[in-house]
């Protein structure tokens, strides 16, 4: 049959609803050749009825368009179509178990994180949540207090704030690895990760605490609080580069995902306790008589759920551990789930530089993001910092010289400045170059003198936009309901009023539909004579070429998830580069 022949408004019986809600979805999978080929067979086959045994993920879509979208209606071509443009997210979301459950070799190099880990590429910063205590439990995972061994056998530490004040102890306990649920072999290769747990304590450690914090507050949880965390996640953030295989396929190498996975194992093998009481000033030589001061409970920082092993397909042995379902535990949940959290901006070049080398870098924008937060808040962005406070965050170790640490501390800051980090950085008062070298000039001169550093332009107009974050929020608490209908063994069903607030798309209307009027900046740019940049002649030469939103983003250069954005009218902040590269891929591909 020809499915275009059929018309817009027909009310469709059963056999070509299957067909239709096919072709209307393909384009979103149009990455997934062995779902979309399963997905085929199972739409044009002339059965009339529809099971998880003929496919468990297209059951899965159809449930999800006839009972979420649309429970009890007659459906036609042009509210699928409504349904695939505005919830293109929901339905990737809501389909990715079921689409690994029956394809799981195919799959296991997927994340479903993939849209958000685009967006924060193509934002350069990622949202955190810059509360204060937060930022003393990343401290603690990137090394810049050691474990010490306790009367017990524990490796322990401190968790000392910038004022010498106790807040809490943190313990490393590899032996409490036990994860529920888990096969022979994904135990063997958790083992084998949680044994290096020590020496896996350090800045990446630290990158992979705020990602998953990132993703577990930007993304859909399930019904147990658990989101999935995807090495590719990591890597594709840090730049790491993709090698081919011998199917001219490009994937990550296993010794890069082990060194993302047996960190993200580190940070579920530590136990921290918060002071119960107010916080108490110590006597620092005394810190062994913990009777100084009170603790809760030990609890683990994340908890970790199931997991996505990849298998050799000649062998069958397995290779490792790609993906894994993780949560924060209750100890960090209340930073995280405030109602109004403490959301600031931390530059993405803290995942690429490197976390041996550049690990003081990684401290100062860490220190830096948390503080601008604040000073933005307060309008005292002016306010110096002192020098000592800015060495007792980078921890600059003690072998190096007073010389050798004011070079280091000083080529850090003009690094930052050039790759654009930080705006501008200068020392409040001349320095009198005569005492420097000179005897307890380190901490009797220098180390005492304050620096002004202020955060770039950018930074500080992404700031005034971070509001955004918001919709993302309320459309992930979408989501979640429909994880939540599902669990329970109900229809998927979403009211008009629910499905309108995850995206401000026109609300769907039956069978009429409207279309949202864009914004006119972005819909009437006119960068050369003969052509308009427009979502209308950009979709018309995606047409003519017959291309999805994937591939012609892929020749464009930038992401699926900011082409189909900028398509649907949702791009509030116009982008000149990408508008740049829209224009000059139409002009390429102009009639």
């Amino acid at each position: 049959m020809d499915y275009q022949q059929i018309p817009d408004t027909m009310m469709l019986p059963l056999p070509y609803i299957k067909i239709a809600i096919f072709e209307e979805t393909k384009a979103l999978f149009d990455d997934r050749p062995h779902v979309l080929s399963k997905w085929k067979s199972v739409a044009y086959n002339e059965h009339t009825t529809l099971n998880e045994e003929q496919s468990l993920s297209f059951h899965a879509l159809y449930k999800l368009i006839t009972n979420g979208f649309f429970p009890s209606e007659t459906l036609n071509k042009s509210m699928i179509k409504q349904v695939v443009q505005n919830y293109e997210k929901i339905i990737h979301t809501m389909l990715h178990n079921y689409i690994i459950q029956e394809f799981p070799h195919e799959e296991v190099n997927k994340s479903m994180n993939q849209e958000t880990i685009e967006d924060v590429q193509e934002n350069q910063y990622l949202l955190m949540n810059m509360d204060a205590e937060l930022n003393l439990l990343r401290d603690i995972v990137s090394k810049n207090k050691p474990f010490t061994s306790d009367e017990s056998g524990l490796l322990s530490t401190e968790i000392i704030d910038n004022k010498g004040n106790i807040r809490g102890l943190a313990e490393i306990r590899p032996a409490n690895h036990q994860v529920p649920s888990l096969t022979t072999d994904q135990e063997k290769l958790w083992i084998n990760l949680i044994e290096s747990t020590l020496s896996s304590l350090d800045e990446m450690t630290a990158d992979l605490f705020d990602l998953i914090t990132y993703l577990w507050m930007s993304s859909p949880k399930n019904n147990e609080g658990y989101i999935e965390f995807h090495s590719n996640d990591a890597l594709q953030l840090r730049n790491i580069k993709a090698r081919s295989t011998s199917k001219d396929e490009l994937d990550y190498r296993e010794e890069d995902r082990f060194n993302i996975m047996k960190r993200v194992a580190a940070l579920s093998s530590i136990w921290v306790s918060l002071n119960d009481e107010q916080i108490k000033v110590v006597d620092m030589q005394n810190l062994d008589n913990r009777d100084l001061y009170t603790f809760k409970d030990f609890q683990r920082m994340f908890e970790v759920g199931k997991m996505r092993v990849a298998y050799d397909k000649r062998s069958g042995e397995p290779k490792g551990i790609y993906a894994l379902e993780i949560r924060p535990s209750s100890i960090l949940t209340p930073y995280l789930e405030r109602e109004k959290p403490s959301i600031g901006l931390l530059d993405l070049k803290v995942f690429q530089y490197n976390h041996y080398t550049q690990r003081l870098h990684k401290r100062m924008i860490r220190y830096l993001s948390y503080q601008w937060k604040i000073r933005i808040t307060k309008k005292n962005l002016q306010q110096p910092f002192k020098i000592s406070t800015l060495l007792n965050i980078l921890d600059i170790s003690s072998r190096y010289n007073g010389v050798q640490k004011r070079d280091l501390f000083e080529s850090v800051l003009d690094d930052l400045q050039r790759d654009q980090i930080i705006g501008t950085w200068t020392y409040t008062e001349t320095i009198d170059e005569a005492r420097i070298g000179k005897t307890n000039w380190f901490k009797g001169y220098w180390s005492k003198l304050q620096v002004r550093i202020l955060p770039t332009e950018e930074l500080l107009q992404n700031n005034r936009n971070i509001t955004e974050f918001a919709s993302k929020l309320r459309e992930k608490s979408i989501i979640e309901h429909f994880y939540q209908m599902n669990t329970n063994g109900n229809t998927y069903e979403l009211t008009t009023q629910e499905m309108a607030v995850t995206t401000e798309s026109t609300p769907i209307v039956k069978p009429k539909i409207q279309s949202k009027p864009l914004n006119f900046e972005q819909q009437q740019m006119q960068f050369v004579e003969e052509i308009v940049l427009t979502p209308d002649s950009v979709k018309k030469a995606m047409k003519d070429r017959k291309m999805s939103i994937r591939q012609s983003a892929e020749e464009i250069g930038i992401s699926h998830t900011t082409l189909s954005r900028y398509l649907r009218g949702e791009i509030k902040r116009q982008n000149k580069k990408n508008d740049e590269k829209i224009l000059k891929w139409l002009q390429i591909n102009h009639n």
